[in-house]
This record gives structure tokens, C-alpha cells and sequence, in this order.
């Protein structure tokens, strides 16, 4: 008999400048419910401060339950290897193997990048609406990134008057 190996690339994604998973992609990669994969992080016999720094609480809407709050971890590298090494078989081998190499290899891309450009700390995210990172890019030395209300505080201090048009038309109309 052949063990069916999962073909599903390991998903590791940059954040806050760390390698993270989520408890979705591990119950995806490992073929195990959701469900599994929660009680088996709120089983771990870890402390609290590593429960901490390690498992992210987060929740979703969940579009199957009309928009129901669903529960997830996000999970640091620390905190994967914790939670997996109890898993067992071929195929938790196989999982720990690859998640660990795709771990390295987003953190090594990280660390490059920073090499190159003399970067520290500065990596900008672009998220699409539903929070997952579209892209992610070194900040370089001439550049600047601002929140839009720190743009309009700027732009006030220029002596620019910042308005949004609709309140712009309704003083008009006045």
C-alpha cells in the first residue's frame, strides 16, 4: 500500500518580519479538520508566555455559518514545531520536513533582502480587503510610507486644507 502524500505546497507568509502558518494551512497541508488542529494547539502542554509569543488567536467570518465567527491561530516557527513534532507517521514526517525547509527559505529571502539594501525593519505589505498580503517589498532608504491620516496632517502643515469633496460640495451648497 502507498501512502497519498499531500501535494499542497506548505503556506508560510511574512509577518511583522516573521515566518508564520495558520492553524487553516496546517489542517490543509496535513489532510486534518480545522477543528483537530485547534484542540490539538489548546492541548499543547506549553507555557503560557510561549502560548503567547507563539499562537495568535484570530478569528474569521465564516461564510458557510452566516458570517460566524471562526476561530484560527496564527503560528510562529517556534510554535509550529511545537505543535507538529506531536503529530506521527510518514506523512507528519514528510509535513514537518517541508514546512521547516519553507520556513528557512522565506526567512532567508527576508534576510537577503535586508542584506542588500541595508534594510532593517522595513518591509511594506500591500493587503487586499480581506487581509491576506498581496505583495511584499523592502522599503528603501529614499522612500517614505505614511498612514493617510498622517499624509493629510502633513499636507496641513504645508499649509494645504485637506477636505473630502463631498463635505467640500455640501459648504458650497450652503
Amino acid at each position: 500500500m502507498t501512502l497519498q502524500l499531500s501535494t499542497i505546497t506548505p503556506k508560510v507568509k511574512i509577518c511583522n518580519n516573521k515566518a508564520i502558518t495558520t492553524s487553516f494551512d496546517i489542517a490543509d497541508y496535513f489532510g486534518k479538520l480545522h477543528k483537530n488542529v485547534i484542540r490539538s494547539i489548546e492541548l499543547l502542554d506549553c507555557s503560557p508566555k510561549f502560548t503567547e509569543l507563539n499562537f495568535e488567536l484570530c478569528y474569521k467570518n465564516n461564510e458557510l455559518q452566516n458570517g460566524k465567527p471562526q476561530p484560527y491561530y496564527k503560528i510562529t516557527k517556534n510554535g509550529f514545531i511545537f505543535l507538529v513534532m506531536g503529530f506521527t507517521g510518514k506523512k507528519a514526517a514528510q509535513f514537518k520536513e517541508a514546512y521547516i525547509a519553507e520556513f528557512d527559505k522565506m526567512e532567508s529571502e527576508l534576510n537577503s533582502a535586508i542584506a542588500v539594501t541595508g534594510a532593517t525593519n522595513k518591509v511594506l505589505l500591500t493587503l487586499l480587503p480581506n487581509g491576506k498580503v498581496d505583495s511584499a517589498r523592502v522599503i528603501h532608504d529614499n522612500e517614505y510610507v505614511a498612514s493617510l491620516e498622517s499624509l493629510f496632517e502633513i499636507g496641513r502643515r504645508a499649509g494645504y486644507m485637506i477636505i473630502h469633496k463631498d463635505e467640500l460640495i455640501k459648504k458650497l451648497s450652503e
